[in-house]
């Protein structure tokens, strides 16, 4: 069975947030919105920031505004990054599912049911994994084989767009991509499909766990 294409795209967008925020170090202020990029500010100074490996963890809130509903829905969960390509998206709030990709593997698991499924069955999801790969990466090329890149802002404070080079994917299913953080943290990732539906992840550092006495 196919999952219908609006969860697709959403949950394929948490996960690209998930990876490249938890790479990196806690956040700070929320960023601000971007202008042109600051002299020096480039996209290969962002990678070096993204391209970091260590495990992590984060919790997320997440809006997505859908044209055929009145109000926008609201979930939050938590995020997992193992490198060098398991990331997990667990949504707690306001009920219980996880999609976990390994790999090329894709689970989904949501009222005691689990689906096993390939990415390369679903090119708008697998495009976007190539993103959040390259970003992990740091391969500028990886991420120019799919979209064309346009960064604004500062090191303190910027926003890089991911446009599909496919036409076919842009008509469809994905207009663009909108990452934004403050240097090397993802802090919020929105993406607006092609439909108009709409999706903003606002990501948040895990509280770190109590040390043991």
């Amino acid at each position: 069975m196919r999952l219908p294409r609006p969860c697709r795209l959403a949950s394929a967008a948490a996960l690209l947030a998930a990876c490249c925020w938890l790479p990196a170090a806690l956040a700070g202020s929320s960023a601000p919105s971007a202008a042109a990029a600051a002299p020096g500010w480039d996209v290969p100074r962002l990678m070096q920031l993204l391209a970091r490996h260590p495990t992590g963890r984060a919790t997320f809130t997440e809006t997505k505004t859908i044209a055929l509903l009145d109000e926008p829905v609201v979930s939050s969960g938590e995020l997992l990054y193992s490198p060098p390509d398991r990331l997990e998206k667990h949504t707690l709030q306001p009920e219980a599912e996880s999609m976990i990709i390994n790999g090329k593997n894709l689970t989904l698991m949501q009222g005691g049911q689990r689906r096993e499924l390939r990415l390369p069955q679903y090119p708008e999801v697998e495009v976007l994994v190539a993103a959040l790969r390259g970003a992990l990466a740091g391969s500028q090329a990886l991420l120019q084989s799919h979209y064309a890149l346009a960064l604004a802002g500062s090191e303190g404070g910027w926003q890089l767009a991911l446009t599909p080079l496919d036409e076919q994917m842009r008509r469809r299913w994905l207009r663009k991509v909108t990452i934004r953080g403050a240097r090397g943290v993802v802090q919020s990732v929105e993406m607006e499909q092609a439909d108009g539906d709409r999706s903003l992840m606002e990501i948040r550092p895990a509280p770190a766990p109590s040390a043991a006495k």
